[in-house]
């Protein structure tokens, strides 16, 4: 995966935020925990319609509504949108490429691939 954030946005909800690359949604946390929620329905889902302009301020107020095969998702209203921080797109759930996931204390997932591999891939 590329670490190009332009491909990124972030949609704040009151209590969650949904971290998309393009439109698939490739990270869900707690805003309140800062925690990543590993098992959330959103999960790799794709967004019916985002803006073109992720920063767009028509989006305050609107509800994100994500599709899947066997279910769909329907945010809460947005509050606010952005573009994630470096150090968070290395943590989405979409970079477990191979390998056993596990959650660490920080909240962050790692592979057990060793990282150069990850790097490379």
């Amino acid at each position: 995966m590329s670490d190009d954030r332009r491909r990124h946005c972030v949609f704040f909800t009151k209590h969650t935020e949904y971290h998309l690359r393009d439109a698939e949604c490739v990270g869900v946390r707690d805003r309140s925990s800062g925690a990543w929620m590993l098992q959330h329905a959103a999960l790799r889902l794709l967004a019916l319609a985002i803006p073109e302009v992720p920063e767009s301020e028509a989006w305050i107020g609107q509800r994100i509504h994500f599709w899947g095969r066997d279910t769909d998702v329907l945010t809460s209203p947005v509050v606010a949108v952005g573009r994630p921080r470096l150090d968070e797109v290395v943590d989405y759930v979409s970079q477990a490429r191979a390998g056993m996931i596990f959650e660490n204390p920080s909240g962050s997932l790692k592979s057990s691939l060793p990282a150069q591999s990850l790097a490379q891939a």
